[in-house]
């Protein structure tokens, strides 16, 4: 069964799947899918979360192995299963047809996995995958569709934007959907309910203080703590929103991410490199070290941090500050790293 991440929640509605297939490039469509299918599984009692981010040559029993040793006193769980690569490997999918054949008791299951070619889509790993749960499509909107994504998203926090203001907004995005709701976020902070000129756009995005919010970009590029602390202290006390800066330091990791990725799947650094444009391709020697220092369980859970940021700035999250949140984060990616795979339980 396959569903668009944005009809997700009237699945979840009907009731939750034992199983779920994550799949596409599009950052901000899979970061609230997923969100969503956790948030689902709290609800239902599976309050347990282990996360597994599979590289290279994997033990994939260590995964399942915790499956069968359930009591009658277990807690229910959630098991996440990430393939950043999309290639699980001889082992990995017939591991995965099992997994789809016989789905542990009392678990909920979540594999995350990039946008994949045709003959990955057509193997027998994903389509047992396919047949077992529930398939969840992040796919990138154009920039003919994102005009009305803006606006419905708008439209729910209770803005009214003209057309004008619209094109202006999506125009200055580039596409980026993670950009774009960082912006809907800091209208809807400095906007009484109603209509949304070009003006109060034009204010809003432009307006931002876009240089302080660049340092903690370059800050974790070049692994620089203090800076990036600095940094962060200053946004905070000029009394800055933090959904306003969000959407830049997201931008840096998944820019780091997504050139990770391509270089574990054999793309050459000096081709990739020469293919950043604008800002980026000024900090091309930064970007090669963080590569080059970064690993990519300790990105992905960046981006885990980052949601949680998010939730927090919106107040979905009452545990934890916005700011402590991504600070914290921050330093982490600056600090010295072994890149070594890893799992995070919470």
């Amino acid at each position: 069964m396959k569903v668009s991440a944005d009809r997700l929640p009237d699945q979840l509605a009907r009731g939750l799947a034992h199983l779920y297939v994550l799949v596409g490039d599009e950052p901000l469509a899979a970061q609230e899918a997923g969100d969503a299918i956790r948030f689902a599984a709290r609800a239902a009692g599976h309050s347990e979360r282990t996360v597994f981010t599979v590289q290279g040559r994997y033990n994939w029993q260590a995964i399942f192995a915790g499956g069968d040793n359930l009591s009658l006193f277990a807690e229910r769980r959630l098991v996440e299963i990430r393939i950043p690569s999309g290639k699980p490997g001889v082992d990995g999918a017939k591991a995965l047809e099992t997994l789809a054949a016989k789905l542990p008791a009392d678990t909920l299951t979540l594999v995350s996995l990039p946008g994949l070619d045709w003959k990955s889509m057509q193997s027998r790993w994903f389509a047992a995958l396919d047949a077992a749960g529930v398939v969840v499509e992040a796919k990138p909107i154009g920039r003919a569709q994102l005009p009305a994504w803006i606006e419905r998203r708008l439209a729910k926090l209770g803005l009214r934007a003209e057309r004008e203001a619209l094109e202006f907004l999506a125009d200055q995005v580039e596409g980026n959907l993670l950009a774009a709701q960082q912006e809907i976020d800091k209208l809807a902070l400095l906007l009484p309910p109603g209509a949304v000129t070009r003006a109060d756009v034009e204010h809003a995005v432009v307006d931002v203080s876009r240089l302080e919010a660049d340092v903690l970009a370059d800050a974790l590029y070049a692994g620089d703590g203090a800076r990036f602390a600095q940094g962060v202290t200053d946004l905070r006390d000029s009394g800055e929103a933090v959904p306003a800066i969000l959407w830049q330091v997201a931008s840096a990791v998944q820019l780091l991410l997504r050139l990770k990725l391509a270089l574990a799947q054999g793309e050459p650094l000096p081709g990739l490199l020469r293919g950043l444009w604008g800002r980026d391709k000024q900090r091309a020697p930064q970007i090669e070290q963080a590569l080059k220092r970064l690993g990519l369980a300790q990105l992905e859970n960046a981006l885990d941090d980052l949601a949680r940021v998010d939730r927090q700035a919106k107040g979905l999250e009452r545990v934890g500050d916005a700011w402590d949140t991504l600070l914290r984060m921050g330093m982490t990616l600056a600090a010295p790293a072994t890149g070594a795979p890893g799992k995070r339980t919470r």
